[in-house]
């Protein structure tokens, strides 16, 4: 049974830490298996709660935040779904002088793994280690405060602590709708740590280079997955800011895609310009039949206002028009236009019994031709 639970160990590092999202890239395990009665010891000397007091400089936060699927992008709620994996990793000399005593330290660049802790022991009441307190600033829903922010704690042989998670949040986001359904949009990442910069301070894993350069399709991969969206841009910085007597700094991810617009081509703006077309037909037909002229007129307009519940149910209530609602704006326009113009059209062949009428005739030109010519000016403007 230790042999089959020591295999399985075995195997699950290999599976995770040979993979390129591990946030130490270069790292070993011992030759010789680290022994469980280390880990307990190593556990029961640890005692280094907060940050030194004789450090000048602060922790360096190396992170490598992994986005592997954004999903249920809302338009209407300004959130969006992720499957995220995040890595946070810095060194503590403590640590590593305490390695020291007890045989164990390294001075290399590619420590070996030694022993991983459940959060709850390592950060819980006991607090045996320092804890950054890395946060999503723009997470929606709230995480349980010290597992919902690590599934693991790690220790290497040179005194550097990892913490790793992987899960599944909701995150709020500042969209731009103006150029719906042709727009881009940013999805943000907003990391931040309770420590001002005298104490933290975040590193971009090395990695994260590579994630924007490749828009996270590492070695044939697929990369992000939005439904409905192409990813175009992966973007890392670091913000800054001040509160009160201190500095903070945070670790921002910007992923940004433009909407996929091939549907709202072919289900919205093709429908909405057939519709359109057939109302202005009604020019064609015969003044007298003002009747059917009307019918059909009030029968597009009922479809135009049908159409625009439907885009209702994809975006907020804005305090701007968008790119779409300027078209339909517009589509109603010309809609309504026609059937005032048809009963006008009407008017002048009761009045002067001339079956040529010049409302029909110049409507059938100028209508088309003018509200093409809207539409450019509108698509000028917007995108």
């Amino acid at each position: 049974m230790k042999i089959l639970t020591k295999l399985t160990k075995v195997f699950f590092f290999l599976i995770f830490f040979s993979n390129t999202a591990f946030a130490i890239n270069e790292f070993k395990f011992l030759q010789k298996e680290v022994s469980g009665q280390f880990c307990k010891e190593l556990f029961n000397r640890l005692d280094f709660p907060g940050f030194p007091s004789n450090q000048k400089q602060p922790f360096k936060l190396n992170t490598e935040l992994i986005i592997e699927d954004i999903n249920k992008v809302d338009g209407k709620n300004l959130d969006f779904d992720a499957l995220f994996t995040l890595y946070v990793y810095w060194k503590d000399p403590r640590i590593a002088s305490l390695l020291k005593d007890m045989g164990m330290y390294e001075d290399t660049n590619k420590p070996a793994w030694l022993c991983d802790y459940d959060p709850n022991i390592i950060w819980g009441v006991n607090r045996k280690i320092f804890d950054p307190v890395v946060e999503f600033y723009n997470r929606k829903d709230k995480p349980d405060f010290i597992k919902g922010r690590a599934d693991w704690i790690e220790i290497f042989s040179n005194g550097t602590v990892q913490s790793r998670i992987r899960d599944t949040a909701k995150f709020k986001s500042n969209f731009n709708f103006k150029k719906f359904p042709f727009d881009k949009q940013i999805f943000k990442f907003e990391l931040y740590t309770e420590f001002p910069v005298t104490r933290t301070v975040f590193e971009p894993n090395k990695v994260m280079k590579k994630y924007e350069d490749t828009l996270y399709n590492i070695e044939g991969e697929d990369g992000i997955h939005v439904p409905g969206w192409k990813v175009t841009n992966v973007k890392t910085s670091l913000d800054r800011y001040t509160e009160g007597d201190y500095d903070y700094e945070g670790f921002i991810l910007e992923i940004t895609a433009e909407r996929v617009s091939f549907y709202y081509l072919i289900k919205i703006f093709l429908p909405i310009i057939f519709i359109l077309g057939i109302s202005w037909s009604v020019f064609w037909v015969h003044p007298r039949e003002v009747d059917a002229k009307v019918n059909i007129t009030i029968v597009a307009l009922l479809a135009l206002i049908a159409y625009n519940f439907i885009i209702d149910e994809e975006i907020p209530k804005l305090d701007y028009l968008t790119f779409l609602d300027a078209f339909i704006f517009v589509s109603y326009i010309f809609t309504g236009a026609s059937t005032m113009l048809c009963v006008y059209a009407h008017y002048r062949f009761e009045k002067y019994k001339n079956p040529i009428n010049k409302v029909d005739y110049y409507s059938k030109f100028l209508g088309p031709i003018s509200y093409f010519t809207i539409l450019v000016i509108i698509i000028l403007y917007f995108l």
